[in-house]
């Protein structure tokens, strides 16, 4: 649930001062297609077991990568970057 509301927060914020800010409407089509395509690999792999959920597996290794953003002054591309590359590595061995 962090995950959703820090992404939501970031998504409606404008950000201070960043070097490089990131494009967010790329960022939310990268998003849009690792989500979509880590979803269907978590189907296959575990199908309807209702032991598995995939917002709680994603969910928790989100706000693990983006534990260390906390107090950066990049704070938003920071959380925009690895909460990106957490849906394109589609880790699903701790599901």
């Amino acid at each position: 649930m962090r995950y959703a509301l820090v992404i939501a927060m970031l998504l409606g914020s404008t950000p201070l001062a960043q070097a490089e800010p990131i494009d967010r409407n790329k960022w939310i089509a990268q998003t849009a297609r690792a989500s979509k395509s880590c979803l269907a690999k978590f189907r296959q792999k575990f199908g309807e077991d209702k032991g598995h959920n995939y917002s709680n597996c994603v969910t928790d290794q989100t706000n693990k990568a983006i534990d260390d953003c906390v107090g950066s002054s990049e704070f938003s591309n920071c959380v925009l970057e690895k909460s990106l590359r957490v849906l394109e590595g589609c880790d699903l061995s701790s599901c």
